[in-house]
């Protein structure tokens, strides 16, 4: 499943949007989970790193698509971001927030089709395989997605999975765990934690930052979380 958000405040736009990713998702038969936002200050407040695809307009009320997206970049570094404008002159920009496209207002299919088909098929290429866990709970059972979980720590011989929803905690080995997780895009930054690539806003000396949550890098394992960080992102986003 991939998930893809619009954010336009235009209803008319993002419908159209709306009806060209669905038309793509039945030529090609893809399971595509597509939801909108008539404004960027909610989703940005409300943001976790479980989208797949944005598309973001530039010209907004409120904050501008341009705004948007560096904050956007600050909490995801990984999230493919494609402008949607109806003025081309403003997609230059694009550049600063590492978007992959732009998609030009009124929106076409064919035109459509032939850009989103270049971006699609990068995300593709580094999107990992993805495992749902099941975590005992004094309630009952709860089923994590990997792609909703932004670390894993243990404590006091439990892992503990930390999500934009709380804390899972469970009784099991981080062994048992980097087993299941590894293929997903996870790798250790020390012994005590497994993080989710894709979650990962930056590295700074020796410290890796997901979200807002700083956690520390291990001197053994500095070079080579760092090598899969690069692997996985494709490119040096670390200071």
């Amino acid at each position: 499943m991939y998930k893809i958000a619009i954010v336009e405040d235009s209803k008319d736009a993002a419908a159209q949007l709306e009806a060209a990713l669905r038309q793509y998702a039945a030529e090609y038969k893809l399971p595509f989970d597509i939801s909108i936002f008539y404004n960027a200050v909610p989703f940005l407040e409300r943001y976790t790193a479980e989208w797949d695809i944005v598309f973001m307009d530039i010209l907004m009320p409120l904050m501008n698509g341009l705004d948007a997206s560096r904050i956007l970049r600050e909490k995801d570094g990984q999230v493919m971001l494609i402008f949607v404008t109806s003025m081309q002159q403003y997609a230059i920009h694009g550049y600063e927030v590492e978007a992959a496209d732009f998609i030009v207002k009124p929106i076409r299919y064919p035109e459509f089709k032939l850009k989103f088909t270049r971006s699609f098929q990068r995300l593709q290429s580094r999107k990992p395989s993805s495992v749902d866990i099941l975590v005992k709970t004094e309630t009952g059972v709860v089923r994590l997605f990997s792609r909703q979980i932004s670390y894993v720590e243990v404590r006091a011989h439990h892992c503990v999975y930390h999500t934009a929803s709380g804390e899972f905690r469970q009784y099991q080995t981080m062994k048992s765990v980097e087993a299941l997780l590894e293929p997903c895009g996870f790798a250790r930054c020390n012994n005590f934690l497994l993080v989710n690539l894709a979650h990962v806003t930056r590295i700074a000396g020796m410290s890796v930052f997901v979200g807002d949550t700083e956690l520390q890098i291990s001197h053994p394992r500095k070079n080579e979380f760092t090598r899969r960080f690069e692997e996985f992102s494709g490119s040096k986003k670390y200071g």
